[in-house]
């Protein structure tokens, strides 16, 4: 009996180690303030109120109570997690502080999605060795994982768009978590076809720097850089741009310009780029060609003054005179600016071309994927758009999701941001929630996975060759 009692308070010993006791540091009227001014910021700037199809102000007074009856901060930054995913774009999202976590919200996997399925596409080496690469997720804590995605993470993603919601949601599995000794049972499939079980757990930085990513051939995956210049066989070069969010990575790029004219062919590779500056994207463009001005997107953004909104107010007592809306600009500025739906439209983005020196006119390709996002992105579509030669992207669709983000601060330190630029295409068709699309597409397989190849970089290096022997004959 004594046992029995020592194996009890050891395991209440335990299991009290184990909660985390949440801070309850936000008082209902910051919760209120806080839900107020994300709705009201949103209200007047939001880009994308139409793609998003949700009456915004009927949803603010929905989650007024849901706010009010969080217990602590971290559920309160859930519930705002939630209202946020209604607008349904990337660059519009709710962070709350990380003193509210306690812990990395890591997991030992990496993952590639296809046919809406999620493969294992790496592991962390040591802590999860006996999940092989190319294994497909089936369950989380018993639910199928669409079933689980549907009810515990898709519902606080803010996502512009279809794939950049599932990539997103993979790496937020257990956003909702208590701490890092929770047990997560997973059930996945493996390549051979056997079913398994996996007990996942979040792990810490202490943990996580440990350890280094395994691909699917069992080889470490090397960190990324700023930039980097590979030379590849046949004098093709690699040029891979992993971030435009430091200026430095122009001048990286200047310093391998004389490599670069030294070579039959690059491939500039902006998969990992998740953005930065789009002048930064650009410079390093100006190289690739003798055109004079590069093309960007159009954009516009949502323009309010009170007094328009005020004598459209009263002329919306009326039934709208379609009619006048053509002819009175006047009348149809007030009606427009009532309903929230005037804008001010601005010129092309342009770049002058101030690159000197010789230029890189070689055959080039550039590589792209879900992860090339916002500034990077913004490189695709003045590459798109280049008159005086064509320059090829192959991969997989970009992520979908750029503008110019509104920051502000939320109660308890946490932050926010509103994205306020609605961006296109010079012709203004649309690339937001659907990716710049490549002109050669290369999608995933299971087999690429576990083999560890990269066929998107294989068909890049093939169209190279290809375009050698055409400039042959």
């Amino acid at each position: 009996m004594k046992s029995l009692f020592l194996l009890v308070c050891l395991l209440l010993s335990v299991a009290l180690r184990a909660q985390v006791v949440r801070p309850a540091t936000i008082t209902d009227t910051e919760k209120l303030y806080g839900l107020s001014t994300f709705w009201s910021e949103a209200k007047y700037n939001f880009a994308y109120f139409d793609k998003a199809k949700i009456n915004w102000d009927s949803a603010y007074r929905a989650y007024i109570p849901q706010v009010l009856a969080t217990k602590n901060d971290f559920a309160y930054y859930r519930t705002m997690e939630r209202f946020c995913a209604l607008l349904k774009d990337g660059h519009t999202n709710i962070n709350g502080p990380w003193s509210i976590y306690k812990f990395s919200t890591y997991v030992p996997f990496r993952w590639t999605i296809i046919d809406q399925k999620p493969y294992v596409t790496r592991v962390l080496k040591g802590l999860s060795d006996n999940v092989p690469v190319g294994s497909e997720l089936l369950t989380i804590n018993g639910q199928p994982i669409r079933q689980y995605l549907d009810q515990e993470v898709f519902p606080y993603v803010s996502a512009s768009g279809e794939h950049e919601k599932w990539n997103a949601a993979m790496f937020r599995l257990w956003s909702a978590t208590a701490d890092t000794s929770t047990i997560y049972p997973m059930t996945l499939r493996t390549p051979a076809g056997k079913v398994i079980t996996y007990n996942s757990r979040l792990f810490s930085q202490r943990e996580r720097d440990g350890s280094a990513w395994l691909n699917g051939d069992g080889s470490s995956v090397t960190p990324s850089k700023l930039s980097s210049l590979t030379m590849l066989p046949g004098d093709i070069a690699r040029v891979e741009l992993n971030s435009f969010g430091d200026d430095k990575i122009v001048a990286e790029f200047k310093a391998m310009l004389p490599q670069l004219r030294m070579a039959k062919g690059i491939i500039l590779d902006i998969r990992q780029n998740g953005g930065g500056s789009t002048s930064n994207g650009a410079s390093i463009l100006y190289y690739f060609t003798d055109q004079k001005e590069l093309m960007g997107s159009a954009w516009r953004t949502r323009e309010h003054r009170a007094a328009y909104k005020a004598w459209g107010t009263y002329a919306l007592k009326e039934p709208i005179d379609t009619a006048r809306l053509k002819k009175d600009d006047w009348y149809a500025r007030s009606t427009k600016t009532a309903k929230g739906d005037f804008w001010y439209k601005a010129d092309v983005n342009t770049f002058d071309n101030d690159a000197t020196g010789p230029k890189l006119l070689v055959p080039t390709v550039v590589l792209a994927g879900n992860n090339t996002g916002s500034a990077a992105e913004d490189m695709l579509i003045l590459v798109k758009q280049l008159k005086t030669r064509k320059i090829p992207i192959i991969g997989a669709p970009s992520t979908g999701s750029t503008g110019q983000p509104l920051p502000f601060d939320m109660p308890g330190g946490g932050s926010a941001r509103i994205c306020t630029k609605r961006d296109t295409y010079a012709d203004g068709s649309d690339f937001v929630g659907i990716g710049v699309l490549p002109d050669i597409e290369v999608k995933p397989t299971v087999a690429d996975l576990i083999g560890g190849k990269d066929k998107a970089l294989e068909r890049a290096v093939t169209y190279l060759q290809g375009q050698f022997v055409s400039q042959k004959k």
